[in-house]
């Protein structure tokens, strides 16, 4: 198709990837499943005042457009976990969205001496209307099941989109193109073989590189890129990692 697309030529001629990618995407896009993973690093636990007494498993779509994806169980408890950039941009007494679940206000924001933010209190508030709030946020259960995941993303090999005749080639490569992040993914991911394509939701697609063989060892997750320019070498969590 891309070929295709571009037309038959003797001429030799540059093109940018991002067409390829966009491309790709339009394939996996319709058809890959919705999974949730929140970055190690920082994450905030919220704990939910008027939350499920005791955990409840919950069916959810796994793909919303997508009935042949199946559905995925997703566990609701009074503790949750959030990422460091949500709980950053959330407002005390603000109502935000807990994707697949419902509205919920976050009442108190609690923060050390250096202004780090240890942890929120929440309250549940299901009648609200999803349009209302600004913030849709993914989230996981404080739970042992839990899968350990390493996200990956590459950046481009060197700095410089087309090397001139006087360029030190040395000088153009990028030492930084591998982008590193250690996460938690929902533990419908077990069942994930080595191959399978995925998106996890509010950070992009990936493809599964290498299964957890034993405890403690990662699942390794790919960045499949989708196109935009901003998802290319920044991890998923929003912090620089770069090695």
């Amino acid at each position: 198709n891309f070929i295709m697309r571009g037309g038959g030529s003797r001429n030799m001629n540059m093109m940018e990837w991002d067409k390829l990618w966009t491309l790709n995407k339009r394939i996996i896009d319709p058809v890959c499943p919705r999974h949730v993973a929140v970055a190690d690093a920082g994450r905030v636990l919220v704990t939910i005042t008027n939350g499920p007494a005791s955990p409840e498993i919950v069916s959810v779509p796994k793909h919303k457009k997508h009935a042949p994806a199946g559905v995925k169980a997703t566990t609701r408890m009074s503790q949750i976990w959030l990422e460091a950039a949500d709980a950053a941009a959330v407002s005390e007494g603000e109502e935000v969205t807990l994707m697949d679940w419902g509205n919920c206000i976050m009442r108190t924001v609690h923060k050390d001496s250096e202004g780090a933010i240890t942890g929120i209190d929440a309250e549940l508030h299901l009648e609200g209307s999803v349009k209302s709030t600004k913030l849709k946020l993914t989230w996981l259960p404080k739970m042992d099941e839990l899968v350990l995941l390493k996200l990956v993303d590459f950046d481009y090999l060197i700095n410089k989109k087309k090397v001139e005749d006087d360029d030190d080639f040395k000088d153009l490569v990028n030492t930084k193109s591998i982008v590193e992040t250690l996460a938690q993914g929902d533990a419908n991911m077990r069942t994930f073989q080595k191959g399978d394509i995925l998106q996890l939701e509010r950070k992009g697609y990936f493809i599964v590189d290498k299964v957890s063989l034993r405890e403690g060892a990662p699942m390794v997750l790919l960045n499949i890129p989708d196109g935009r320019a901003r998802t290319w070498g920044v991890d998923s969590a929003g912090y620089s990692n770069k090695k």
